[in-house]
């Protein structure tokens, strides 16, 4: 670990630091190493080893060598010095050598009292600081008299063209490059890094290059694209629509990684996603007329002329949203005063995240957004069908079919080709067929209606990606949006390519790790899902599977709502309420008095009123101050006013039948846990801690006498079965109600864990989550109760054991962990998942119990058929996209071979061959 690392070196820490010491002395003072005859006063920090130097034998070894720091010997210590203030000059042209045509003699090798008289000094920015130094240009015949031209042949990239005055060198050019894709570096910020290395003491007495850094680094980046991309040998033709883009090397692209002819239509679907980010703004310009722009379009952001003049004629297509459910993000509180673009829209592969060339959009500010605000009652789609008609036709080659992956593609669908018939900026394919599909996190966000017909676990062909992709790509992307935030359009959105090209790259280099793995997890899911659907397949009535097999061929066929097959069709159980309003319908002719659904009513609440009480009474610290014993005492009373009034009724029901038995509460130790575990201490039992208030019975362990407090049979003995039957039908209604909150608060608890506790940024925050979570354990441990006891009346009851078997089964401790469906969507072995009873029942109290197992088996075999196909596609499509990857570089390979064979000069023949 690195703890043992730093343990082996603390005993050497005193002995580094004096060898360290140590390097500060001359250590080959005298005689210089080279002449071994003048004295020795130079040395270099740079060059490796131990140097001792005469000055016109430094200056001669360092020929080719001018951005080493030299150090000269003033006796007692160091002093850095500038080659060029002990007489270095930089000739051009000779390798170091002076011109021929000069009058004056080599400098190397003496001592130098003035300058050739044509020198000029040059500022020059390398990666270990800024230098100065006089520089020499060559006057040969048939050299180019163009003094910014002789810097760039001898690796310096002028800041003019015209007088140069200021140059930088390839490499610190490189090095800004990596800094800025991959640390986000600014320039100002490389700058000063120079700065320092220069001169950390001093660091203004540096000249300030930032300017001329942040000009040159642009003009250095499109240079760098372009020969990348082999415009520096195909000059005949610039650079088109997305010519100096990335694309990914494993999507299908005939032509260039397969062939033209293919025969599973599903296997060479393109598979795009499509999203927007509201943190690349941009400024308003004061002067746009005056902006350049060096590669409009060629990379990933669209030509800007042709995407203005399709907003200027495209119609705002507004439509009523369907989906009330859905909240977009809309940057609706961005301050838009002053913004040319309030955030970028972009579409890349689904299955890799590479960005698709040339189909980046700029969004606008106002009404003209892409996404859409609930508090309006419109959609615009015109930017995002802008993106999508682009990537659609990027490389796209015969393919006609797509699956297109939007966070509102349930809305973005209804319309779309109407958009692209009418609007002539948008055009598709011919044959064009499009899948819509929404992300599997947002699409939770959606009504439930969209779930089967927007899901991506039911489209032929998707294979297992999550739509999500995008997200991912959009943290990096959002480090650079600030600086680009007040760039000119043109700087803008080549800092953008740029950043997406770098993107792309690292996924390119990282495909073969990506494809492998995926490959083990593909092999991994099949062997997950389909053993247990086989299994399930194997349980089932055989006509029953046909019936579904057929029903799920038409639903992939014609898709939209005979997608609906994947959603339970049943009616929701009859809650207590409805319960209770049917016993009073019926009440008199049952019992032959008024009343008693109120009465048995009242049983119930005080029940539940009673457990609340016991929970209060749980939370008690063990030093409970005076205040809280009071509150406690005091809702123990109103609570005793309550029973003593009910039993009061009870006589009055009951018709003065004597009646001895009284249900007494009693919790259960196992759902009684997270009420202590929020104070750190163990269960109080309720009865010693009432001991400790009051000697009388307290309120909350109070004896209710009800129906069912006694057996079935003594009830109807004693006369009282119409009660009792009234009793079992709330007792239905009670424990329906109990599980619809039991799943609600459980999914209320895995979406405080999978939207919250995840992204919590302070300490405050987490707090306040974890206090809503234990809100939530404690209405869950209080739904558990409640249920418990009114499976246990039903019981007492005489309710048919089957029905308890089936539909009201025992809740266990282990069912109420946290819905993995939410918080861990792409986890493994989800077809052999065995979900809690109560989350695939209904407990229709009037249903058949038949048809709601078998609608219940019906929906839970569709959807194990449909995760293990998605595998077995997965799996294919790895296979398939190892093949196009081989296939990718073999094209590139092919194409860099005709430039070198078509070249005519060394360099480029040399390049095309690396």
């Amino acid at each position: 670990t690195q703890n043992n690392f730093i343990t082996e070196y603390l005993p050497y820490r005193d002995l580094y630091l004096d060898i360290i010491l140590e390097s500060e002395q001359f250590v080959r003072a005298g005689v210089c190493e080279t002449c071994q005859s003048a004295e020795a006063t130079f040395s270099c920090s740079t060059c490796t080893g131990d140097h001792g130097w005469c000055r016109p034998c430094m200056i001669k070894s360092h020929r080719s060598l001018p951005f080493q720091k030299i150090q000269l010997w003033i006796g007692r210590c160091f002093k850095d010095v500038a080659l060029a203030d002990q007489g270095f000059i930089w000739y051009l042209g000779h390798s170091g050598e002076s011109c021929p045509r000069y009058a004056a003699s080599n400098i190397c090798g003496r001592e130098v009292e003035g300058l050739p008289c044509d020198t000029t000094p040059i500022t020059i920015v390398h990666s270990s600081g800024v230098f100065t130094h006089n520089i020499a240009w060559c006057h040969c015949q048939g050299s180019n008299p163009q003094q910014h031209l002789q810097l760039l042949r001898a690796g310096l990239f002028p800041a003019s063209s015209t007088r140069p005055k200021t140059a930088f060198t390839f490499e610190v050019l490189d090095h800004f490059l990596i800094d800025a894709l991959e640390c986000k570096t600014l320039a100002r910020s490389f700058f000063e890094k120079l700065t320092r290395l220069t001169n950390n003491a001093f660091p203004d007495t540096v000249p300030d290059q930032y300017r001329e850094l942040m000009r040159v680094s642009w003009l250095w980046w499109d240079l760098k694209n372009r020969k990348w991309f082999g415009f520096g040998h195909d000059v005949e033709s610039g650079p088109g629509p997305g010519d100096l883009a990335l694309f990914c090397p494993s999507c299908p692209q005939p032509g260039i990684n397969m062939s033209l002819l293919w025969e599973q239509k599903w296997l060479v679907m393109r598979r795009l996603v499509v999203d927007g980010n509201f943190t690349a703004q941009h400024m308003n310009m004061r002067e746009p007329e005056l902006d350049i722009c060096l590669s409009d379009g060629s990379g990933y952001m669209v030509t800007d002329a042709e995407y203005q003049a399709h907003l200027a004629s495209a119609m705002e297509s507004k439509e009523r949203s369907t989906c009330s459910n859905h909240r977009a993000v809309n940057a609706a509180n961005a301050n838009r005063s002053n913004l040319r673009a309030t955030g970028v829209g972009a579409t890349a592969c689904a299955r890799h995240g590479c960005f698709v060339p040339h189909s980046v959009v700029d969004f606008q500010k106002g009404e003209r957004q892409v996404f859409f605000n609930l508090l309006c009652d419109g959609l615009i789609h015109m930017n995002m069908d802008y993106s999508i008609c682009k990537a659609i036709k990027h490389a796209a080659n015969a393919i006609d079919t797509l699956l297109v992956i939007y966070d509102v593609g349930c809305q973005w669908n209804l319309h779309f080709t109407e958009r692209v018939d009418n609007c002539s900026g948008l055009t598709l394919p011919d044959n064009t067929e499009i899948v819509a599909a929404v992300g599997k996190f947002h699409l939770s966000a959606h009504k439930l209606a969209c779930f089967a017909r927007y899901s991506l676990n039911f489209i032929i062909g998707a294979g297992q990606v999550d739509g999500e992709i995008l997200e991912t790509l959009w943290a990096p992307f959002n480090k650079i949006s600030p600086t680009a935030r007040s760039m000119s359009q043109a700087h803008r959105q080549e800092i953008l390519d740029d950043h997406m090209h770098n993107s792309n790259w690292k996924k390119l280099v990282g495909i073969v790790k990506t494809l492998l793995r995926k490959y083990r997890h593909a092999n991994k899911g099949i062997d997950d899902t389909k053993i247990p659907f086989e299994d399930l397949t194997r349980s089932l009535d055989v006509n029953k599977v046909s019936l579904w097999e057929s029903d799920e061929k038409q639903a992939m066929e014609q898709r939209g709502e005979h997608l609906d097959i994947y959603l339970l069709k049943i009616d929701k159980a009859p809650t207590m309420a409805e319960m209770q309003l049917k016993s009073i319908e019926t009440e008199y002719a049952n019992t032959g008095k008024l009343g008693s659904v109120s009465w048995l009513m009242d049983g119930i609440n005080l029940e539940d009123a009673q457990d609340g009480l016991r929970v209060d009474i749980r939370q008690l610290p063990r030093d409970a101050s005076a205040t809280q014993k009071a509150v406690v005492a005091e809702k123990r009373q109103k609570l005793a006013a309550r029973i003593s009034k009910y039993h009061e009724k009870t006589d009055a029901m009951t018709e003065g039948i004597e009646v001895n038995s009284v249900t007494v509460p009693m919790d259960d130790i196992r759902f009684c846990t997270a009420e202590t575990e929020e104070l750190g201490q163990e269960v109080v039992d309720v009865e010693f801690a009432s001991e400790e208030i009051a000697e009388e019975v307290p309120a909350e362990v109070m004896g209710i006498w009800m129906p069912s407090s006694m057996p079935h049979q003594d009830g109807l003995a004693l006369g009282l079965g119409a009660l009792q039957t009234q009793e079992l039908q709330l007792r239905q209604g009670q424990a329906n109600d109990c599980l619809e909150r039991l799943r609600q608060a459980l999914g209320h608890k895995a979406i405080i864990y999978r939207q919250h506790f995840r992204s919590a940024d302070s300490t405050w925050v987490g707090t306040r989550l974890k206090q809503e979570a234990f809100r939530c354990r404690i209405k869950i441990d209080k739904c558990v109760h409640s249920y418990q006891r009114a499976r246990n009346a039903m019981q007492r009851l005489g309710v048919d054991e089957e029905i308890l078997r089936n539909v009201y089964q025992e809740i266990l401790p282990s069912q109420l962990t946290v819905n993995q469906e939410v918080t861990e969507e792409n986890r493994y072995g989800q077809g052999s998942d065995r979900l809690a009873w109560f989350w695939r029942v209904n407990n229709g109290g009037d249903t058949h119990e038949d048809a709601w197992m078998d609608e219940f088996y019906r929906v839970n075999w569709l959807k194990a058929k449909a995760r293990w196909q998605r595998w077995e596609e997965e799996l294919s499509l790895v296979r398939h996209e190892m093949g196009w990857t081989v296939s990718w570089f073999g094209h590139k390979k092919d194409e860099w071979d005709r430039r070198y064979d078509q070249a005519t000069k060394l360099g480029h023949q040399a390049y095309a061959q690396r």
